[in-house]
């Protein structure tokens, strides 16, 4: 029998089409890892400035002397701090200078409370919902004033408040 070297049709037709299967599927896996990827990142930068955010607030009036909870508009008045919601980003106000504590992610509704407990102990409630691309993040927390007496509950876009400089 005479036979050439090389592939007849049907061996090449077999190989084009497991290549494109292989392919699919490698093309697939691709674009599910980096959307899956893209994802985690926008995760990851929403929890890490809504984060942040309640770092730079617990540390900023955990020694307040004087705190209230106000609403926009408000006047800013010499020797006061405020922390407050703008645009869906927080943003800290003190002697006349601004700067952004978040970028634009954060809810648009009443993020900060007083509350007292059953001992009369005041406490700044922090309630943050974040959202970036479709992913959510919540943020919740309470810190004592211990330097604060006799508030009555309050809520408010708006942490005016009052400390001690060093």
């Amino acid at each position: 029998m005479y036979r050439k070297n090389g592939f007849t049709l049907v061996e090449l037709i077999i190989f084009l089409a497991l290549l494109g299967v292989v392919l699919t599927i490698g093309y697939r896996i691709f674009f599910s890892g980096q959307n899956t990827y893209a994802m985690g990142s926008d995760q990851y930068q929403l929890q890490s400035e809504i984060r942040k955010a309640g770092d730079f607030i617990i540390d900023e009036v955990r020694n307040a002397t004087e705190i209230d909870i106000i609403n926009t508009p408000f006047f800013p008045q010499t020797g006061y701090g405020y922390i407050y919601l703008h645009d869906s980003k927080i943003i800290h106000e003190y002697s006349g200078s601004t700067r952004d504590i978040t970028d634009s992610l954060v809810k648009d509704e009443d993020v900060f409370s007083i509350r007292k407990d059953s001992d009369n102990r005041n406490f700044l409630c922090i309630d943050m919902t974040g959202t970036l691309n479709g992913n959510t993040y919540n943020l919740s927390t309470e810190i004592l004033l211990k330097n604060v007496v006799n508030k009555s509950p309050q809520s408010g876009k708006v942490i005016k408040y009052k400390k001690l400089m060093p």
